[in-house]
């Protein structure tokens, strides 16, 4: 009874008002009502400085630099006393204070972050990974140094707590170490490890991409101070999140337009393409630790990936026969002079498009036309009487190999081809010696049958940025499938002796390289062709080579 009295008059003494003994962030708010206990919070808050120290060096902040949640903690301290517990009341007997911390809200707000982050850049000392190189086929290893960085997790933890009670003693800002330099035993296990992947490969395939990691790349992958796991996952996945930008596509919607008797557009619908990273990384771990095997060498991989189809497919907006890609030829031409670049772009136009109904033959001379500074070629350097000299057209050669290499990989009857007098660089910086096509009209020709039930149709594709150009040829697969063995080069003879040649169209005094020594030889490779069992085509393409020079331009222009 004598309890019940007490509450009563408990109430009805501290009506609207906060009960004996309550703080908020230890501000004595006792016997205030709401809105006076608020203002009296709010003064305090805004002469409150949130400060931290660190080896002697101090830094604050003003009240502004958090966010405080008062209503709420008003909402809280007011249930002192009106919660019917016994303990409130027991309290309130002894006149004991209780303290209900301020609410904050999560996160910092940027005054505090822009402090926080000024603080990192004077303390912290960024830990450093040891470095491997590999420098002819040897190993060196840079010890890494440890690091001093912000535990943000703990700092955040003491912050709260000094704010949530308005208290102006400093924080000592907390701090963490990096491990990274290593001891002697793990120098040497990461030393032995790189030392197995000298010399070694892992070659990332998707569909025409081909992405090639050398034993630098491979290197840069393992684990730095971790002994018991050979490659960081974290490095793999950084590296497949860098790659996949460059091979996801939206999925393409087939075009194809045909007017009088030509090609004016057209685009294959292509699926869009989207790289697993989590699978794909899972995939170069297994790879990379076999390649720490004493066995392979070489470890090739399909990226995973999911793929969207388009909704438009080539094959319902044509009435050719036109359904796919059934050859691809592609050829790099780095250290071609600019005109050379330009007329490679230029026969690459010309020959696009293309269309070879079934049963006709396709001329490169005749699809793409005369070659002469009257139909627009610029003059660059020709291989003519045994000499580098200035010529219309000179690139275009590039072009007909391209195409050589596009009909073979179709499967497709080759009626005409002649091989290079010389061995050309350009032609061997993605095969070896062999498989090339030169022409000179009206002599010489490259000239294939398209022997298959559709309309067959080239596309071309240039990039002069990269000097990559692919030849694409579409039309209806029959089921055959071609395949072209390793060139075989024998018979080597030394190289001439090196050229130099005026070049009127580069200042006086600049030398430039245009072509590289090569040997003479004998090049040969099988061409085969073959259809349910049945060989529809076998074929040996020889290539005689004479010796030829290192072809070095002297500017001679004023």
């Amino acid at each position: 009874m004598g309890m019940i009295l007490l509450v009563g008059v408990a109430r009805l003494t501290w009506h609207s008002k906060f009960y004996p003994g309550v703080t908020i962030g230890r501000v004595e708010i006792s016997g205030l009502e709401r809105v006076e206990a608020k203002q009296k919070i709010v003064e305090k808050i805004n002469n409150y400085q949130t400060k931290f120290s660190f080896n002697g060096s101090n830094w604050k902040t003003s009240g502004s630099s958090t966010e405080y949640l008062i209503e709420e903690s008003l909402n809280e301290a007011y249930q002192y006393g009106r919660r019917f517990k016994i303990q409130d009341y027991l309290l309130l007997l002894i006149n004991k204070k209780t303290n209900y911390p301020l609410k904050v809200a999560e996160g910092r707000i940027k005054e505090l972050e822009n402090l926080i982050n000024e603080v990192a850049g004077i303390i912290e000392i960024s830990p450093i990974e040891a470095e491997v190189e590999i420098f002819k086929q040897k190993v060196s290893i840079i010890n890494g140094s440890d690091g001093v960085v912000i535990d943000d997790k703990e700092l955040d933890s003491r912050t709260r707590i000094k704010q949530s009670n308005l208290d102006e003693e400093p924080i000592t800002i907390p701090t963490k170490v990096i491990k990274n330099q290593l001891s002697p035993d793990s120098l040497a296990q990461l030393k032995i490890r790189a030392e197995k992947l000298i010399g070694k490969n892992l070659t990332l395939k998707l569909n025409d991409s081909i992405i090639l990691l050398g034993e630098k790349d491979l290197v840069s992958l393992l684990s730095r101070n971790n002994e018991k796991k050979t490659f960081k996952s974290e490095n793999i996945s950084q590296y497949i999140e860098g790659l996949s930008p460059k091979l996801n596509k939206d999925p393409q919607d087939a075009k194809f337009e045909f007017e009088n008797g030509k090609v004016i557009e057209f685009a294959e619908g292509k699926d869009g393409i989207k790289v697993d990273e989590i699978e794909t990384a899972k995939l170069i771990e297994l790879s990379l630790n076999k390649l720490l095997e004493d066995g392979p060498k070489n470890e090739s991989i399909e990226i995973v990936a999911e793929r969207t189809a388009p909704q438009v497919t080539t094959d319902k907006v044509n009435e050719l026969g036109i359904k796919e890609r059934i050859g691809r030829g592609e050829s790099y031409y780095a250290h071609s002079i600019a005109n050379r670049i330009y007329n490679v772009g230029l026969a690459a136009t010309r020959a696009n498009s293309a269309l070879i109904a079934p049963g006709q033959e396709f001329s490169f001379n005749k699809v793409v036309g005369e070659i002469s500074g009257a139909t627009g070629y610029r003059e660059a350097y020709v291989i003519s009487g045994g000499r580098t000299v200035l010529g219309d057209g000179g690139g275009v050669c590039q072009v007909s190999t391209t195409l050589f290499r596009g009909a073979m990989s179709a499967g497709l009857p080759i009626v005409e081809r002649w091989g290079h007098a010389y061995r050309v660089g350009y032609y061997e910086q993605n095969s070896k010696p062999g498989i090339d096509a030169t022409v000179y009209a009206p002599s010489k020709d490259m000239r294939f049958l398209n022997d298959t039930p559709g309309h067959i149709l080239v596309q071309t594709l240039n990039d002069p940025k990269t000097l990559h150009l692919v030849v694409e040829i579409y039309g209806t697969s029959d089921g055959r499938v071609a395949t072209t063995s390793e060139p075989k080069v024998w018979g080597n003879t030394p190289p001439l002796p090196t050229i130099y040649q005026d070049d009127p169209t580069l200042p006086t005094g600049t030398m430039k390289q245009v072509d590289w020594a090569a040997s003479g030889a004998k090049a040969s490779f099988e061409y085969k062709v073959v259809r349910n069992g049945e060989t529809l085509q076998q074929k040996t393409f020889s290539t005689t080579y004479r010796p030829w020079a290192s072809v070095f331009l002297k500017g001679t222009s004023q």
